[in-house]
């Protein structure tokens, strides 16, 4: 099986640098002995202005003001079934990067920790994303082991169905792994899966980051289907996100939770849906003055008691299909990032455009997006090609904007 797996792999990367495109949109190859594989590409060319305010409050252009094309995902993904139970999958991710560390003191020392990662470098980082063994025993009860699905943003991302334009906004503004290390039990019950749940035990720290936690973390969701066209879903999350190990597991610490609502409407081709979150102890600033957004509020490196901070915010979304073809689309999110220590802390975004849905699985929409950061500065996942870019002000009176225009396109194979 091992070799199977293995001779998938390389001669899925082989056949990509040679011939992807002569597969055809939505059909993964069969290379024999239950294995298949697949991919799907995230992409778009697009002008970027992204302004923040310096120092003084005078708006700068910052990175990754310019136009320019991105592959912004590629999974290369592999299928294998051993029987009509037991079954495994193997996606890989990529990305371009440059990393730095420093040296930071435990109860038994120092060591080398990784302070900042971007995607501006020139190597390309090939990463698991999704590796797990599955035991499908029944609708009701099945069993994935290892990096797979946690329970809320790939949820909240299915229902929204935009997911090559933007990530739903937990996990664009870091408060939600989309896959993490773990065992799972995920199933559904009733009639047209009335009642659908998924229930993870895992590190916290997502799937680019396996290390070995002193606590699992849970991560739960439940959802509601009383109507075909109607879903209501509840979601709950309790840990240390990956932070807390051996190492440290004598200095003062916080617990993060986050509490999550869902409501979406499916009906004659509309699409409308809304989430709501509130996160505790994910993040909080480095001062209330310099509003700067994304210091660790579990642990921090030098034994002190970490902030306890809160953040809470809304996404709301709309979408017609007005022909087999054509749909148009929009949504909009608010959060407060820091409601505890730097409650001017804002962002607002908002995208909306129209899609073109070529074949199944071979969709271009033409896109405009507009982010606005007030009272200080956070880092956001998105922009260019993977990255993560910083909105907002050189200090907690300041702001920032960005704005994108471009067209976007998603296709597998």
């Amino acid at each position: 099986m091992r070799k199977q797996i293995l001779k998938a792999a390389l001669g899925a990367s082989c056949a990509f640098a040679t011939a992807a495109f002569l597969v055809p949109p939505a059909f993964a190859a069969d290379v024999g002995q239950n294995t298949t594989i697949g991919g799907l590409v995230y992409s778009d060319l697009s002008n970027i202005s992204l302004q923040n305010d310096n120092a003084k409050g005078v708006p700068v252009e910052t990175a990754p003001t310019g136009t320019g094309f991105d592959i912004k995902r590629f999974y290369l993904i592999v299928d294998h079934t051993f029987s009509d139970i037991w079954s495994a999958n193997l996606t890989t991710d990529a990305q371009y990067s440059t990393a730095s560390t420093s040296t930071v003191s435990t109860p038994t020392g120092t060591t080398s920790a990784l302070t900042s990662q971007t995607t501006s470098g020139g190597v390309a980082e090939v990463f698991i994303k999704k590796l797990y063994l599955q035991g499908n025993f029944n609708r009701a009860f099945v069993l994935d082991v290892g990096s797979y699905d946690t329970g809320w943003a790939p949820f909240v991302q299915n229902l929204y169905g935009y997911r090559f334009i933007e990530k739903t906004t937990t996990d664009r503004l870091g408060f939600a792994n989309t896959d993490d290390w773990g065992a799972y039990a995920t199933g559904s019950l009733g009639a047209g899966g009335l009642l659908s749940y998924s229930v993870g035990a895992v590190d916290g720290g997502g799937f680019k980051n396996p290390t070995r936690t002193k606590f699992v973390d849970l991560d739960s969701r439940v959802a509601l289907r009383p109507v075909s066209w109607l879903t209501l879903a509840v979601g709950f999350y309790d840990g240390h996100l990956g932070q807390v190990t051996a190492a440290n597991e004598s200095y003062p610490n916080n617990t993060a939770t986050r509490l999550d609502g869902l409501v979406a409407v499916n009906v004659a081709g509309i699409h409308v849906g809304g989430e709501y979150f509130d996160a505790r102890n994910f993040k909080t600033v480095s001062s209330a003055t310099s509003g700067t957004y994304g210091t660790s509020s579990i642990v921090t490196s030098a034994g002190a008691p970490p902030i306890s901070d809160q953040a809470a915010g809304y996404s709301a979304w709309a979408s017609y299909d007005f022909t087999p073809k054509w749909s148009v689309f929009a949504r909009y999110d608010d959060a407060h990032l820091s409601e505890d220590v730097a409650r001017s802390l804002t962002d607002t975004y908002y995208n909306f455009g129209v899609a073109y849905h070529i074949l199944k699985q071979f969709d271009v929409a033409a896109v405009y997006k507009n982010e606005r950061v007030s009272g200080g500065s956070t880092s956001v996942s998105g922009g260019d090609a993977g990255a993560s870019y910083t909105i907002g002000g050189a200090n907690a009176l300041g702001s920032g904007t960005f704005r994108e225009y471009g067209l976007y396109l998603q296709y597998g194979f």
